[in-house]
Order: C-alpha cells, then sequence, then structure tokens
C-alpha cells in the first residue's frame, strides 16, 4: 500500500519537473486541453456567466490556491472547448492581492480574435464578481513570454502598463502587464 503512494509522489514530482520546463504559452496550452479533457470527462462542473452568455466558469481551489476558470465552446463542433481563460491567485503586492491571468486558444481558432474575446469576457465576469469582495482593489497581471505576439497584443489591449522584466528561471525576457481594479 505504501509504495503506491511512493510511486504516485514521484509520478507526480515527474509532472511538476516537466511543466516548469515548458514556455508560459505551452503551459496555457496544457491548461486548455485538461480543462476540455475535465469537462468531456464530466469531472467539472462549469456554470454560464452571470453576464455573457457563451462563456462558463469553473472555480477551484488546487493546493489551497483560489482559481477561476472560463472557457468558451465553439459555434459549429458541439462540446468543443476552443479557448480557456484562467486567473488564479498569485501573490500580494503593495498590500494588494495580485491574480495571473492567462489564455489559450485551439490552433484552428487562432487569429480570429477568440483570444481577446475569452480574456475581455473573463475578466469582465471576474472583476464584476471580486469588486464586491475586495473593496480596497486587486490587481490582475499578465506575464507574457516575449515572442507570444498574438498574447502580448491581447495583454497591451486589456491591460496595458508593460513592462519587460528577465525571467530568471529560463533567462529569457517576459512580459509582464499590470492593472489596479
Amino acid at each position: 500500500m505504501f509504495g503506491f503512494f511512493k510511486k504516485t509522489k514521484k509520478k507526480e514530482l515527474e509532472e511538476i519537473k516537466k511543466l516548469s520546463k515548458l514556455t508560459g504559452q505551452e503551459l496555457a496550452e496544457e491548461g486548455l486541453n485538461q480543462i476540455a479533457l475535465a469537462i468531456k470527462a464530466g469531472s467539472v462542473n462549469i456554470q454560464p456567466g452571470k453576464i455573457f452568455n457563451d462563456i462558463y466558469a469553473h472555480g477551484d481551489t488546487p493546493a489551497g490556491v483560489p482559481r477561476f476558470t472560463y472557457v468558451m465552446f465553439s459555434p459549429t463542433v458541439q462540446n468543443e472547448v476552443i479557448a480557456r481563460c484562467t486567473i488564479i491567485y498569485d501573490s500580494q503586492k503593495d498590500g494588494v492581492g495580485c491574480w495571473q491571468i492567462d489564455w489559450a486558444v485551439l490552433e484552428q481558432y487562432r487569429g480570429k480574435n477568440w483570444g481577446g474575446t475569452i480574456a475581455k469576457k473573463a475578466l469582465t465576469e471576474f472583476v464584476n464578481g471580486m469588486q464586491r469582495l475586495y473593496p480596497d482593489g486587486f490587481i490582475i497581471e499578465a506575464i507574457v513570454d516575449q515572442d507570444n505576439e498574438a498574447s502580448k497584443k491581447i495583454a497591451s489591449s486589456l491591460i496595458g502598463d508593460e513592462e519587460i522584466v528577465l525571467n530568471k528561471s529560463t533567462g529569457r525576457n517576459v512580459h509582464s502587464y499590470l492593472l489596479r481594479f
């Protein structure tokens, strides 16, 4: 019995090590794949958006960290998740809660504004729900890989306030976008 747990822990560590080598874009795409699989398997419950009727939300707390995932489905293929936006609690910045936002779109739907659409709608839904809970405000931050032009465009229009910083774990620059609500 205890050998099973030992193997499981080793497997989890290998998965974490594998994920830590992925770029931000690859992690976002993996998140899209995972939520699509979970929805298909019925292992997560999604609820329709409060503001937009074409967006669905799922809230959970992996490792005790609050996370909200928003998805959009294909207009032509039944039950196909084509876009995902996740907003997850990250840390405190200047005494204010900071939430990380990212998004991903299935490859065949890219270049058609689905990324901008899911990001804007998810952020609107999130802000609408959270402003009542955080009267002192909160921060939204997007961190985008230096060569991800599509996401840099989305983050710039959605959040603005761009700063280029070095990602110490990869040795590459990333673009950080911050907005306080």
